[in-house]
């Protein structure tokens, strides 16, 4: 598990290898702020997806350059429509490490 301080948010990362696929999941122990996430330890590739676990939609996102990460738009959700309180997952395929 790989863990970054961005201020105060906290995100930890883990992954899940299917055949020759592997997504990587971050893990979110505080609601973004500005409604970006900053993920560092990723890189984006042509084919990156990212979603987060419990919300229909995919997410738009933005390569913040080589080996910078990226920066996941996270949509405005209503308190009783949270897919969770405490930590918020979101899922990226197709990404490389920075």
């Amino acid at each position: 598990m790989h863990c970054q301080e961005f201020g105060l948010l906290y995100v930890r990362y883990t992954s899940k290898q299917s055949g020759s696929d592997t997504s990587v999941y971050a893990i979110s122990l505080a609601w973004p702020k500005k409604d970006q996430l900053i993920l560092a330890a990723v890189s984006s590739t042509p084919q990156t997806a990212v979603t987060m676990l419990g919300y229909e939609a995919s997410l738009k996102w933005k390569s913040r350059g080589a080996d910078e990460g990226i920066v996941v738009y996270v949509p405005a959700i209503p308190v009783n429509k949270m897919p969770c309180y405490w930590a918020w997952v979101f899922k990226l395929d197709h990404v490389g490490a920075s």
